[in-house]
């Protein structure tokens, strides 16, 4: 079951006041007062909007102005909310007034005196073509290159690599691929440490499948539903699925992730049922395979840990659960080891009963079907999926008894 859950921001009478002095009719430098992030931060939406919308007018007019007519010398746009200005970098600031013009006709209703024009290096044309080129002669480069960023100011190509000292070494015995008789000489190159991450989401996940991801059926239209559970392999022909709670999805369902950025990903078909299990198989082997590893942290911070074995739980062992409403909670004490219910569609269930030692709230609304794991060192123990709960107590069915019911194991 999906929970909406929604967050109230607060701000103090100073910071009010504040807000209320930067948003006055005229858009005059002085009479926006600087905000700090931490400031603009604690704004309401609303108040939020009141500040950054003027801003977002003027960014989107200039910077479509100087995709087309105005690309000679457009090098980028950035906006400063702190200031409530928006910087329009040119390589040749002289031309702000024909360019600030070509806004105008794009958006007559922008406010070009929140603009603040500053000399750019290259054009943004030129920083794209420079960058194309490098990324078509990375393979030959051989340097590791795993992003680009190009700034809006055109200073130079901000090459994220693994590995720096290698890199440069390597970019230093090459010619130099963003060199172009078009656009002169070449563009700087900037190189530093890429950002560890991978191409997932927790709220739309991709293939590998794993644990702790939110999950959709084909009625939904937003959010989520429930969570993953345990990514598993079939032992006779190493066949992948995802095992999530029975009483999300019925049989045949397609199951997708959660909704974000307009749109979700396609995960696969519920192809097998265990109610006594609370379980269900989702078959992904049209999708892309599972991999014995769980979403891990809170839902707005996560990461990612290999889930690396599998066991029952005991009475007085401590676990954590892992929903994509929840994120980690932990400190849940086994207090009943072998016990069946009924569950609130009427279906019986056995499993094991637990209860968070510090009374707080174990298990949420949108929790349902997510793993169940024992902490060992920096990888996780599967133990079982979430099924049943209320307040600090938390009721789950074991994975040992699913994989025997179905012949699967846990994801390699």
């Amino acid at each position: 079951m999906n929970r909406s859950l929604k967050t109230a921001i607060g701000l103090g009478t100073a910071a009010l006041a504040l807000v209320a002095g930067a948003l006055p009719a005229s858009s005059a430098p002085l009479a926006h007062p600087v905000l700090t992030d931490a400031e603009i931060a604690a704004l309401t939406p609303a108040d939020q909007a009141k500040l950054l919308n003027p801003l977002r007018e003027l960014a989107n007019a200039a910077d479509s102005a100087g995709r087309s007519g105005e690309a000679g010398i457009y090098s980028g746009i950035e906006l400063d909310a702190n200031t409530h200005t928006v910087t329009i970098y040119l390589t040749d600031p002289g031309q702000k007034q024909k360019f600030l013009a070509a806004a105008k006709k794009v958006d007559p209703e922008i406010d070009t005196g929140l603009a603040r024009i500053k000399q750019g290096k290259n054009t943004r044309q030129a920083m794209h073509a420079a960058r194309d080129r490098l990324l078509q002669a990375r393979g030959q480069l051989d340097a590791g290159i795993e992003s680009v960023t190009v700034p809006p100011d055109g200073s130079a190509l901000h090459l994220g690599v693994k590995d720096v000292a290698s890199a440069r070494r390597k970019l230093a015995s090459q010619p130099d691929p963003t060199r172009a008789a078009t656009f002169g000489a070449a563009v700087e190159t900037v190189v530093e440490p890429a950002v560890g991450g991978s191409d997932m989401s927790r709220l739309r996940d991709t293939p590998a499948w794993i644990a702790g991801a939110a999950l959709t059926n084909t009625s939904w239209t937003s959010g989520y539903a429930c969570t993953s559970g345990v990514p598993t392999r079939r032992k006779s022909d190493n066949r992948s699925y995802l095992i999530t709670a029975a009483h999300c999805f019925s049989d045949g369902n397609s199951v997708y992730t959660g909704w974000e950025g307009g749109g979700r990903n396609y995960i696969g078909q519920v192809t097998a049922r265990a109610n006594l299990w609370d379980a269900i198989a989702v078959d992904t082997t049209n999708t892309g395979v599972t991999a014995g590893r769980e979403w891990d942290g809170p839902v707005n911070n996560s990461f990612t840990l290999a889930l690396t074995s599998s066991a029952y739980s005991y009475n007085g062992d401590y676990v954590c659960q892992d929903g994509y409403s929840s994120g980690v909670v932990c400190n849940i004490k086994v207090v009943n080891q072998d016990k069946y219910w009924t569950g609130s569609n009427g279906v019986d269930h056995r499993g094991v009963e637990g209860t968070q030692v510090n009374g707080s709230t174990a298990i949420r609304g949108g929790d349902s079907g997510g793993l169940v794991f024992s902490i060992t060192g920096s990888t996780r123990q599967a133990r079982g999926i979430n099924s049943w709960g209320g307040g600090s107590t938390i009721r789950w069915t074991e994975v040992i008894d699913i994989y025997n019911t179905w012949g699967l194991q846990l994801a390699p």
